[in-house]
């Protein structure tokens, strides 16, 4: 950070900073709050009156000023322990809130029509049928959001390394940051497919402008193989084959798919794993990661959505391969491992197996049992791997902070 954005940030939520430090608050643990605060917020979004969204909106801008008091507290850290604690808060926070908002539709609380003071005048136009019809359409516009939300930060990993986060993820992208507030205050105003569109506006918004900045002079490839795993051939040109026949696959709808079929877009998949010994030096190699990371995402939504999984279970698990991710991306970033994701299956053992379910009708036994998984994987690899030394720098970075 430059010292002008610094002080900015200070300004943002100096009150908050200065008590934290008076209470030696580490910078993991300020964030800690703001998921404690977002289980509130999902929790009140998810009974569906004005006033119930409006104590939503209020704690959703108090996961903003925890996150936000937590990345000030450890801007001079240069910890991975620290950067992957306050991401991971953040992530958490807007998967509940994200949540949050789709269950109250899924309970008949909260109209999956357009609504609010601003909701009239979006009835008959595009935003009334975003993502399809009922709960499962909003459901599906939430898998989006988190899509989105996951894809940020990896975009910005793999064109910084470990360099401070560009200037356009800071404003837009942070998972937890202003975004989530600007969202929830569009749920209050338009309802919830209007919120759940804002996320992808300023998603797209975050990548444009992270992506834009590597055009300016000085920018260099950095190594992102860690960030996908190993392979054989040149990463590029397989990769957009198997999106290619994926994305057609995807279009076509899987349901419609008999049989073996249904691992086809696997197969296409498994064309870009050849690349993963190649050093991803180009130019344009820093795209791989999020390109494949997106069409496992893409072929788990449609897999759970195709064969009528229960919504939230579809929600949940491309969630936690999303967080999967970006843990093994941060571990690469800061040294700790080489980015081979062996106990998580890897995105190609976890497309496999899931495709397997699907050809043989297994997925309603393999889905909640992977997403447990996976889950437990998660929360495993925090409290052993790395909540203590997390908790060790935070507190060198708080003493520091004063």
């Amino acid at each position: 950070m430059t010292a002008e954005r610094i002080a900015a940030s200070r300004r943002t939520v100096g009150p908050v900073v200065r008590l934290a430090i008076a209470c030696r608050i580490p910078p993991v643990a300020m964030a800690r709050i703001s998921v404690g605060f977002a289980v509130i917020a999902a929790i009140w979004l998810s009974l569906g009156s004005a006033r119930d969204d409006g104590v939503g909106l209020g704690a959703a801008v108090a996961v903003f000023v925890a996150v936000h008091t937590g990345r000030v507290l450890g801007q001079d850290s240069t910890a991975p322990v620290v950067e992957w604690g306050l991401t991971a808060c953040g992530l958490l926070a807007e998967l509940f809130i994200y949540a949050g908002i789709a269950a109250g539709v899924s309970l008949r609380l909260v109209s999956a029509a357009p609504s609010g003071p601003l909701g009239q005048s979006l009835r008959g136009t595009f935003v009334a049928g975003l993502g399809g019809v009922g709960a499962v359409g909003v459901w599906r516009l939430a898998v989006i959001a988190v899509m989105v939300t996951v894809l940020v930060p990896m975009v910005d990993i793999c064109l910084h390394g470990s360099a401070a986060l560009a200037a356009g993820a800071r404003v837009f992208g942070p998972p937890g940051d202003v975004r989530l507030p600007v969202v929830v205050a569009v749920v209050l105003l338009a309802g919830v497919r209007a919120g759940f569109l804002m996320v992808l506006v300023l998603g797209v918004a975050a990548l444009g402008a992270t992506v834009i900045e590597s055009t300016r002079p000085g920018w260099r490839p950095v190594e992102v193989r860690g960030y996908r795993g190993d392979g054989r051939i040149p990463p590029l040109a397989p990769l957009f084959v198997g999106l290619l026949v994926t994305g057609v696959l995807v279009a076509l709808g899987l349901r419609n798919l008999p049989g073996i079929l249904v691992l086809t877009p696997v197969e296409a998949m498994l064309l870009a794993a050849f690349g993963s010994w190649h050093p991803h030096g180009g130019r344009a190699d820093w795209l791989v990661p999020p390109l494949i990371q997106a069409a496992e995402y893409v072929f788990l939504a449609e897999a759970g959505f195709a064969v009528h999984q229960w919504p939230p279970m579809t929600f949940a698990l491309v969630a936690a391969a999303g967080f999967r991710h970006l843990d093994v991306a941060y571990r690469a970033r800061g040294a700790l491992s080489a980015g081979i994701d062996r106990r998580g299956l890897g995105w190609e053992g976890r497309m496999i197996v899931v495709g397997i379910a699907a050809a043989t009708g297994g997925l309603v036994v393999v889905y909640p049992a992977l997403t447990v998984y996976l889950w437990w994987l998660n929360v495993r690899d925090w409290t052993v791997g790395w909540a203590g030394g997390a908790a060790r720098a935070a507190g060198a970075a708080g003493r520091e902070g004063a």
